[in-house]
Parts: C-alpha cells; structure tokens; sequence
C-alpha cells in the first residue's frame, strides 16, 4: 500500500467513525497538511470548516467570539467559536505541529477528542453538544517526546506519511464512491470473536495502551465498513494494523518441509548412492535449544511503530496541561508577550481593542438611542469592561552553566550536578550552557553558549555528555557567562530576580582572553590565561542578584586555583570529585 493510499484511507476511517476523531500523521511536510484537511473535511461533507490552531491559540479564539451586527440591533454580538459544534456540521481542525500546540489547544483537544459529551460555560454562554469534529495533526517523530501522553493518547489513528508528495498525479486518489456512500450511511458492523481475540492478541503483543486497543476494533470496524462486510473478522484486524503500521509476533511454526541436501539423486528418481557422512566432535552445550520468535515485516517504506512515545525519552515538563504558578520578581509592569485577554484588576496594561469590543456588546442596553441618533457619540465604557493582557510567563530563575569539559578526565559528574538541575527543573528556571573545551568545538581557542528555555532542551544533555580537547579557553567561558548574566538580570525589563552561575572547571585555564578573541594561537602562555580568568571573574562578583559557586573535580595539581576563582566570583567551592583537595 504506497502512503497516498494510506493516508487516504486514514481519512475516511475517521470520517466514517466518531470515535476515531484524532488522526495523526507523522514527518508529514507542513505545506501539504492544509490540502490533507481540505480532503478530510470533503469527507465529513463540510469544505469550507477548516479551523488551524497552533501555539498561539487563545481561549477566547477557541470558545467565543465578537462579531458585528447591523447597527439597529446593538452594534455586535457574541458567536460561539470554532471549537463549539452545537447546531452545526462536524468540521476538522488542524494542527500543523502537534510538538508546538498551545496550551489553550491541548486542553481543548483532550477535552473534546471522543468525549461523548462537551459543555460550554463561559460569558454567559450556556451550549451543549456532542463532539463530531475531526482533528488533523501532524508531527516529526523525533519531537514526539514533547508531546504530553494524555494527548496523544486521544489520537487513534496513527500514519507514517513521510513519503507523501505531490506530483504530476494527484497527491490523494480520489475516494471510492463505495466509500462516501459508507461515510454517509454510517453504519458501522459489530466485531466477531475472532475479531476481537486478535485486537487483544496483537495490543498485548505490543504493549499495554490506554486506548490502543479501543482504536485498533475500530479502524478494523471502519474498514469492514467501507469494504461492505456486515461482520468483522480478523482479517479486517490485520489490515487495520498494517494500515497503522503494527507489527507483532506470530505463533504460528513454519511448515516442515524438505531440505535442500535432502534432493540428491533418489529424490531425482535415480539409483540411491550410499554415501558414508563425516563424523567430526563439536563442542556444544547442554543446554535446551529456544527457537527464535518469527515476526512478520513491515511493508517497505513503512514504519513498524505507530506508537514512538512508548521508547522516546520525555521532552515535556511533568504537567504539560497545567499552566504554570508564576510569582512577579516585583512590583513593576507585567511581562512577557500578551497571549489572550482577561478582566483587569488594575488600570496598568489595558487591553485597548478588548475593552472596546465587550462595552460594544451592551449599547444598546445602556444607551437605546445611541445607533439612533443623528451622530454617532463615544461608547459607553464601565469598569466591569475593562480588560487586561493574560502575558506568557516569563521565568524567574536563571541556571548558567560553564562546562570545562578538560577537567571531566573520566569523572561522572552528573551526580554532583544533580542538585543543581533537580532545582532548576522544580522551578522552571531558564538555562544558559557556556562550555569550554570541548572536543567538537567548532574553534578550540573559543567558548560556545547557547540559552534554552528549560532543562528539558535536547541541547542541554548532549552538553553533559561531549568529550575533551585540548585548549580550555576559560577566561573566554567566563566573559561569555557574564555577558548572558549581566543581559537577563541586570537590563531594565529583566524578570529574572535569582540567577545561579555553577562553573564546573579546576581552573587551569590555558587560552588568554585576547586569543580567543583574535581566534590566533597564543606563543607562551604562562599564568596569563588564568589571570584572565579572574578578571572577568572580578566583573562577575560585582553583578548583584546572581549567585556564584565553583564545582571542584577533586585532587589534581594546582588544586588551589578552584579555590582562587571562588573568591574572586564571590561565591563559595563545592566538592564535587572523588575526594577533597
């Protein structure tokens, strides 16, 4: 089965069935995804319900909307939004990069994705209705792991389309009149016990799932249905999980058959020749031979795990559905970029637009004559109108860690930084890496950073694990880690109020500062290097809000210099090898 026919018969398996409201595509290309949802949507019979949601979706773009009304009547309205399916077809909402949906999304999506039953109480708004519309999701499999389970948990169908593209044919076959005369119908078979003895057989094979089991009876359900069957079999089972991409272990032994040096000449038909066979002794072991599991391949071209989540390591924070607590760093102007709208609780940064829009919705009630008269005068705007941007928290902590990879010489130091990351993970601290030394550097006189917005950055972990060069440019680590403290802690709008610098180093440093800023081998070195390294050490110890410890690897020559650059930070040395110095 190539990908377009996959991919098309995913779309009409969810059309078909309610319950298979989630469809997933995997390594999809982004620019093909609306063509993939105008297709679903033809389906459902309902082109032009095509909603996109992403990261920056609000709750008041999913639930409720303003719209304006003729002006006799009151001037605007509220509507209900695109996720509310009461009094309407079902549609299909798309999500471009499932690794990038926003909160307000996710919470929609699990909240709505095959429940039987959605309620809406918000502005005054009372609807409720049963959930009918599809949503169209696409995302790599190497970002899956930043994706929360209990979201993907509601996408039952699951496709590798990796190697859909359009070309002088058409991207998608058009479907089968059989099958939109099924999608129309609705009907959908019940499962016989072969059937369903197989789903157990082929889930249990691959692992527990909350739901897998529920999705794989009834895509095999939905594909009995477009294939015409009034029962469904276990091979309609089979086809489910190929169609997904499942593959699991079969019980069933090869049949026995004749050897190939079993065909000499009696099995030709001529004369028997006895032949005396070769006796030689092997050494072999008592033990009970175990046969080896035979497996059924894949089809080329597709993969063999639908459910990637299951060996991908976590990308995602603990509670990815649950807005984080934030406290202000003090009593200044929020901040952070205005992600949605609430009520105000102060005069300070008003949301202009937002304001207008809900004193709109009650001219009419507070001034009958004011679309009447012969001009139009100002609007009648209340405290209660008031509102306020709901901004993005912006963290405030901040973790820099300098990594001087040439004092690592064979040291686990993931034990000794433990700590340090269990406290910046707890409270959502920002994360600066500066590392030094590194094998891989694109230039080894130089330091490299990079700045992530959590410990949960893939960046972060394959900086703990680089192996040693030979240069440490420390002093250049140092300047690269003030620069990034002096930038989030001490500029006018910086939020973060606790910055920690943890300098894991022995201190030799052996690139001066000017070498690594000129990017020219140095002559003689010397203690220049070093010196360097306490000067910008000096700069440092004089930024306030930032807190400064040096981890010690252990006993080593000129074990003093640790202790040095601790004083001079301002901060204190932490024991962190295999013994004191």
């Amino acid at each position: 089965m190539r990908v377009g026919e996959r991919v098309s018969t995913a779309l009409a398996c969810a059309a078909l069935d309610r319950g298979l409201s989630g469809v997933l595509l995997f390594d999809l290309d982004p620019a093909l995804a609306p063509a993939v949802a105008r297709r679903l949507a033809e389906l459902l019979a309902a082109p032009g319900q095509v909603t996109v949601v992403g990261a920056t979706t609000t709750e008041d773009d999913l639930w409720t909307r303003v719209r304006p009304w003729p002006a006799e009547w009151a001037g605007f309205r509220g509507a209900p939004g695109p996720l509310v399916g009461a009094g309407r077809p079902p549609g299909v909402i798309l999500v471009p990069d499932l690794a990038r949906l926003g909160l307000a999304a996710g919470r929609a999506a699990v909240t709505t994705i095959g429940a039987d039953v959605a309620h809406l109480e918000r502005m005054g708004r009372h609807v409720t209705w049963a959930p009918s519309d599809r949503w169209l999701a696409t995302c790599r499999r190497d970002d899956i792991g930043r994706v929360s389970p209990h979201l993907l948990d509601r996408f039952a169908v699951r496709v590798d389309a990796a190697g859909l593209r359009p070309g002088a044919e058409p991207m998608l076959a058009e479907p089968a009149p059989s099958w939109r005369r099924a999608v129309r119908a609705g009907l959908l078979p019940g499962l016989s016990v072969a059937a369903a003895d197989r789903v157990i057989e082929l889930i249990s094979a691959l692992g527990v799932g909350a739901r897998r089991d529920l999705s794989l009876a009834r895509i095999a359900r939905a594909l009995a249905a477009l294939g015409g069957a009034s029962v469904v079999e276990a091979q309609h089972v089979d086809d489910a999980a190929h169609l997904i991409g499942l593959s699991a272990p079969t019980t069933e032994e090869p049949e026995p058959g004749p050897r190939a040096f079993e065909a000499g000449p009696a099995a030709r038909g001529g004369p028997p020749v006895e032949t005396e066979p070769a006796v030689r002794e092997v050494g072999a072991s008592l033990a009970e031979p175990e046969p080896l599991p035979t497996v059924t391949l894949p089809a080329p071209g597709m993969s063999r795990d639908p459910y990637p989540e299951d060996r991908a390591e976590p990308g995602h924070e603990a509670e990815p559905l649950r807005a984080p607590w934030r406290r202000s760093a003090d009593g200044g102007p929020p901040r952070g970029h205005p992600i949605g709208v609430q009520a105000a609780r102060e005069i300070r940064d008003i949301a202009l637009t937002a304001t207008l829009l809900e004193s709109a919705k009650f001219q009419a009630l507070r001034c009958p004559d004011h679309f009447r008269g012969p001009a139009l005068h100002p609007l009648h705007v209340r405290a209660a109108d008031l509102r306020s941007h709901r901004r993005a928290p912006r963290p405030a902590h901040l973790l820099v860690l300098l990594l001087d990879h040439t004092c690592r010489q064979g040291w686990d130091w993931y034990g000794a930084l433990a700590p340090y990351l269990q406290w910046a993970y707890s409270v959502r601290a920002a994360v600066g890496v500066v590392e030094v030394g590194a094998a891989d550097a694109p230039d080894e006189l130089c330091a490299q950073r990079f700045s992530a917005r959590s410990l949960l950055d893939p960046r972060v972990r394959e900086a703990l694990e680089r192996s040693a060069g030979q240069a440490t440019p420390l002093a250049h680590g140092l300047s690269l880690a003030a620069r990034l403290l002096r930038h989030d802690t001490q500029h006018g709008d910086a939020a973060v109020d606790e910055a920690l610098l943890l300098v894991v180093t022995d201190g030799r440093g052996n690139v001066p500062l000017r070498a690594s800023r000129t990017r020219s081998a140095p002559g003689r070195v010397g203690r220049e290097g070093v010196q360097d390294a306490l000067d910008v050490a000096a700069e440092i110890g004089r930024l306030h809000r930032v807190r400064s410890l040096v981890m010690d690897p252990g006993p080593r020559p000129y074990a003093h210099l640790t202790t040095e650059l601790a004083q001079t930070l301002g901060g204190s040395v932490v024991p962190g090898g295999s013994g004191d110095d």
